[in-house]
């Protein structure tokens, strides 16, 4: 009998310490549960970024007209576009400068804030016409596509090294159809090829990479250039530069860096890609583009000049809020060196005294 009375009074012991510990933490967990459903309601409401684009029957997509939403990288950002698509507060037609490429121009992975087109010196505008996941073909054609709207300004092409180059020469991006360069005959003459763009998605089998490591590493590697990419790299630069001239533009081309070139861990992952045993240059892909720019007399710069590693994000690719006033600088530095004028892209012969750096 008194064993009953001592286990019952344990019992209740203990079901009463439980009780107690409930009574003790359900604040915190109420707490905790109105925080989160709080939240939830509270928090932008993100979309994918293939909400932002949409089907273009020539270039395969461009970016959505009218978007007032938000996205997820690394943190939550707020995006805006105009009737046309295009990110950057200014009208094309006001604008001094307009920057051609693609995810770097579209401003990915940061608030209209922080914008670079958003953040240049008071007084002066830029517009960037460039959407995620674009190769060198699809921003020629909305150079040709937009030239009689570019009289008077300074153009300038951003060049991701990452993956630019190689992506010209593909049909598609994960299925997406784009145009791309194709080769017509051995002495390097190319064209654009558009027929195949459609709406629905190929079946897609192959395999892409981030950001194209062995490719990248290839291109800094001495012995196993990519004469295919440059060439056909070159031949757009002459058009574009033609274009640009009878625009009465002048055009400046200017590369961007993938990180792994800007630091020495990224020089051990490039080495890591490779496919023999000759060193590795990280600096040869804009000595390269170099000697094409100075080839057609198209003005250059790199990137290299202008940017570090610490100007990108660090999971991902993308420039950071730094990154973003760097290139802000860059442009407010190249059209104050370089101030258009109508005309004055046939007038100087499409040269620009442009140079490395500040």
């Amino acid at each position: 009998m008194i064993r009953l009375l001592l286990a019952a009074l344990t019992a209740s012991v203990g079901m009463i310490g439980m009780i107690a510990i409930v009574l003790i933490g359900l604040p915190f967990w109420v707490v905790a549960m109105t925080t989160r459903a709080l939240a939830r309601v509270l928090e932008p409401r993100w979309l994918p970024a293939r909400t932002f684009t949409e089907y273009e029957p020539l270039i395969g997509w461009k970016g959505r007209s009218n978007v007032d939403a938000h996205h997820h990288l690394d943190d939550v950002f707020h995006v805006t576009t105009d009737v046309e698509g295009w990110r950057g507060q200014t009208t094309l037609e006001s604008s001094d400068i307009v920057v051609l490429g693609d995810s770097f121009a579209w401003g990915y992975g940061i608030d209209d804030a922080h914008f670079f087109a958003n953040v240049v010196a008071p007084g002066l505008t830029v517009k960037t016409v460039g959407v995620m996941g674009y190769n060198l073909a699809q921003e020629f054609l909305w150079l040709e596509r937009l030239a009689p709207r570019l009289r008077g300004k300074l153009v300038v092409w951003l060049v991701y090294l990452g993956n630019d180059l190689i992506d010209t020469l593909l049909p598609h991006k994960q299925g997406y159809t784009m145009p791309f360069m194709r080769r017509l005959d051995g002495a390097g003459t190319w064209e654009i090829v558009t027929s195949h763009v459609r709406p629905a998605k190929w079946v897609h089998t192959g395999r892409y990479g981030r950001i194209y490591y062995e490719t990248l590493a290839k291109y800094c590697t001495p012995s196993t250039q990519a004469r295919r990419e440059y060439s056909a790299t070159e031949s757009l630069f002459g058009r574009a530069k033609r274009v640009c001239e009878g625009a009465g533009a002048r055009l400046v081309v200017v590369t961007i860096p993938d990180k792994a070139q800007l630091s020495p861990s990224g020089h051990q992952l490039l080495m890591r890609h490779r496919h023999d045993g000759e060193g590795l240059d990280p600096d040869l892909p804009d000595r390269e583009i170099r000697m094409i720019c100075d080839r057609l007399g198209i003005a250059f710069v790199a990137g290299t000049s202008w940017l570090d590693a610490a100007d990108y994000k660090e999971l991902d690719v993308h420039w950071n809020e730094k990154g973003h006033r760097r290139v802000a600088e860059l442009l407010t530095d190249l059209y104050r060196r370089n101030p258009p004028a109508a005309g004055a892209g046939a007038a100087n012969g499409g040269r620009a005294s442009v140079g490395d750096g500040d």
